[in-house]
């Protein structure tokens, strides 16, 4: 199973169709600044699944919701844009949070920069799609995979 991992587009929609069609995910998240962009992908390729949440410029997004916890080949799952866990000073507050629900992964944006920490949740920010950065996970089996990538 291969899941594309997107944040802060900023109404860069031509990015995430690009980054789809190099990608062909089965599973698509995505965590927030364009929230738009992102629904309007799951209009554009809707052979994927969709996760979504806002962030702190979707100001007049009130369908989706700031956080969402799902559950993906057993993992449990935390997703938030990272404003409300003020990520751009540090990540304990995220991380405590993610802990408090139980989440293995932790998704977020925000700071438009890539990073990855192999903890206890995993911390998974896959960098800012208006600039071309992504990520991928790949699910074999148990192995789970986490990728950078940049188009």
């Amino acid at each position: 199973m291969k899941i594309l991992v997107v944040s802060d587009s900023h109404e860069h929609l031509e990015k995430l169709i690009d980054i789809f069609e190099s990608e062909n995910p089965d599973i698509v998240i995505s965590a927030g600044d364009n929230s738009g962009d992102a629904v309007d992908l799951s209009y554009i390729k809707e052979e994927a699944d969709y996760y979504i949440v806002r962030g702190n410029c979707d100001y007049f997004d009130f369908e989706t919701d700031d956080t969402s916890e799902f559950d993906i080949a057993g993992k449990k799952i935390f997703l938030t844009h990272g404003h409300l866990y003020n990520v751009k000073s540090g990540y304990e507050k995220i991380k405590n949070e993610a802990i408090k629900k139980h989440a293995d992964i932790v998704i977020f944006g925000h700071t438009h920069m890539p990073y990855f920490e192999n903890a206890n949740p995993v911390l998974f920010n896959p960098g800012a799609a208006k600039d071309g950065k992504y990520g991928t996970i790949e699910i074999l089996g148990d192995e789970i995979k986490f990728y950078h990538k940049k188009l």
